[in-house]
């Protein structure tokens, strides 16, 4: 029996000669590339560009209202927003008294930014990006590249605006949820404010700072000379103290820099006995009971 005849492989649909026909084939190869596979898609190019503009400004605006808080920003896939608040109302007995007291904490969180950093692979690789000026340039200007996008043929700048967007609107998630972590510790400070009648003024890394004087260093903590955290710091074999990164080399050695919290008396009741409790005011359910624990004192 003869062998059978191998049949060759179709390969590569071969591309037009004529121009009018390749930029057609292109246009349509770009067409599908963007088309989109849910149901119901809103293709309008004046709806569309309206929306999109609005979403950046509204970016924007928000970005530049976290970026203060960021830190480690410069690189890597994520960013460490920092915010300085009251977290907690604790009552503690001094002498006869008893005190309702706060202090300022220091809180860090990290989110990843990758939305910010690079394009999705569906808008990747027709459009050359554009980034921020510095400090930011490792972030992408989309408002450059939306103006880019605009010059592109109406039939592929429809499924391409329906694409961006989405990410666009993704990224809109992203800096409001970095804004709305930040922003709790002003909704805790309100709280205090309105439950004691009394007026606090919002932490800074800048306030009650002085020399550290630990041998352990804070551990999590940052120096507030050089910005890194305490245990990256070396330790001086003959105080025994950390000393700070940045000018940690011989003739120059100097200790870290630590907040020294400011202890807020919000009141003060004469009570004899010992009542020691701490209100984690995150929950509604621990600003209930320290409401309680008022009324109770009050009363």
């Amino acid at each position: 029996m003869p062998p059978r005849k191998k049949r060759k492989s179709a390969g590569a649909p071969k591309e037009p000669e004529e121009p009018l026909d390749f930029v057609t084939h292109i246009r349509e190869k770009a067409q599908k590339r963007f088309a989109s596979r849910r149901k119901n898609v809103n293709y309008d190019i004046e709806q569309n560009v309206r929306e999109i503009r609005a979403l950046l400004n509204i970016n924007a605006e928000i970005f530049g209202r976290v970026i203060d808080s960021a830190s480690n920003y410069s690189s890597g896939e994520s960013v460490t927003l920092t915010r300085y608040g009251f977290d907690a109302v604790k009552v503690r007995q001094s002498g006869e008294s008893t005190e309702f007291i706060t202090e300022p904490v220091c809180s860090e969180d990290t989110f990843p930014i990758n939305a910010l950093l690079h394009l999705p692979d569906n808008l990747n690789g027709v459009l050359v990006v554009q980034y921020q000026a510095a400090p930011f340039n490792n972030f992408i200007d989309y408002n450059a590249f939306f103006r880019s996008a605009l010059m592109l043929h109406d039939d592929i700048l429809e499924p391409f605006l329906v694409k961006l967007k989405d990410h666009v609107e993704s990224i809109h998630v992203l800096l409001g949820e970095m804004e709305s972590w930040l922003v709790e510790s002003q909704r805790k400070i309100e709280f205090i404010e309105t439950t004691f009648d009394t007026k606090l003024e919002t932490p800074s890394p800048d306030q009650e700072v002085s020399d550290c004087n630990c041998p352990s260093g804070h551990g999590f903590t940052r120096c507030l000379r050089c910005s890194e955290k305490f245990y990256h710091h070396t330790r001086d074999t003959i105080s025994g103290h950390r000393l700070c990164c940045q000018f940690n080399y011989p003739g120059h050695k100097f200790r870290c820099k630590k907040r020294v919290p400011k202890i807020h008396i919000l009141k003060k009741y004469d009570h004899d006995g010992k009542f020691e409790k701490t209100f984690q005011i995150t929950t509604e359910s621990e600003q209930a009971k320290l409401k309680k624990c008022l009324e109770y004192m009050d009363s």
